[in-house]
Parts: C-alpha cells; structure tokens; sequence
C-alpha cells in the first residue's frame, strides 16, 4: 500500500458459513485493486477537479501520469452515480443543504465533504475518500468493475450486495481438488 511512503498491511480472509464463499476484508482506506490509499487518489481527484492538469498532480504527488490520468478518467465516468450516493448518504446522516454544484465532479466533491461532515458530528472526524470507499465498497475506482461479459444491471461505483426481497446470490459450487479433496 502506498501513501507517502509503502506500507505493508494485512488483508483477512473471511468464509461465509453458508455458501463457503471467501471474501478479503479490506481496510476503508484501501480500495479494492488499487496500490495507493484513497486519501492520495481523493488528493488528485479534488486537484483535478479544481483544474489543475494531470501533469502537475503527478508531479505533485509523485505518482506515475498515466496513474493519475487513469483516476481522473475513472472518476469523470462515475462522478455523477457516486454524487448521488453520497448525497443520500449525507442526507440520511443528518446533512442538508440547497447549495449543490450542478456539475458532477464539483457536485461529487460537495458529496464527499457533506458525508464527512455529517459523519462527523456522530462518530468523530474522518477523511471523506475514506467513508467514500466505506459507503460504496470502493467499487467507483476499482479499475474494473466486473466481467466485460455481465450485462448492464451492475452500477458502475456500487459493490455487489443482494437486493432486499430480491435472488440471493447463487451459492458457489464446491471445487474438488486433483486429491479429491473439496475446497
């Protein structure tokens, strides 16, 4: 992981007890598939949407340019779903304003920074990326959001979740091994 400097962390595993499904708990500042934390991706994305070129944030954050041009392509196709989400998140933790940007990355940014606010007051300061990937399951920067092969019913920024009174997910078959042995 890297944010000023690389960091080693420990990711857990998880089994689910009723379909045997593995899962990787990631920290709220890691977004899945991603080397850098969302505090220095959130940095570049508020720069680049203040207007500052993608060459200048990279050498400001001394990224790679064509990382930093990567975040910024991902987060203008996602900005306007991701604004929406986080607003409603913000509304539902006590934040109201009438003050909203009509353009999705500024409005994206006032999203951000309402849901950390209104977060705040009950639980104690937090970075806004950071409860950003912690509300969306960090799903609106990872660099693919699934099969190119699933249909178009996915959100492009949300993680996969059962719908309430929708299918469950289909339980994962077990895998026999070359032993015999079920995995």
């Amino acid at each position: 992981m890297r944010d000023a400097e690389l960091h080693r962390i420990f990711v857990p595993r998880v089994r689910c007890r009723r379909c045997g499904r593995t899962a990787a708990l990631l920290p709220w500042f890691v977004s899945p598939s991603r080397w850098d934390t969302v505090d220095v991706i959130g940095r570049a994305l508020e720069r680049r949407v203040a207007g500052e070129g993608v060459r200048r944030i990279a050498t400001a954050l001394e990224r790679p340019e064509t990382t930093v041009r990567e975040w910024c392509r991902r987060f203008a196709r996602t900005a306007q779903t991701l604004a929406g989400i986080l607003l409603a998140a913000a509304v539902r933790a006590g934040w109201s304003s009438l003050a909203v940007p009509a353009a999705p990355g500024p409005r994206c940014l006032v999203a951000a920074n309402a849901l950390a606010v209104a977060w705040g007051r009950r639980h104690g300061p937090v970075e806004p990326w950071r409860l950003a990937v912690l509300v969306t399951g960090g799903a609106w920067l990872a660099p693919n959001t699934g099969s190119p092969l699933a249909g178009t019913t996915v959100s492009p920024v949300m993680a996969p979740t059962p719908i309430p009174g929708g299918d469950r997910w289909p339980a994962t078959p077990p895998k026999h091994s070359p032993s015999g042995a079920t995995t």
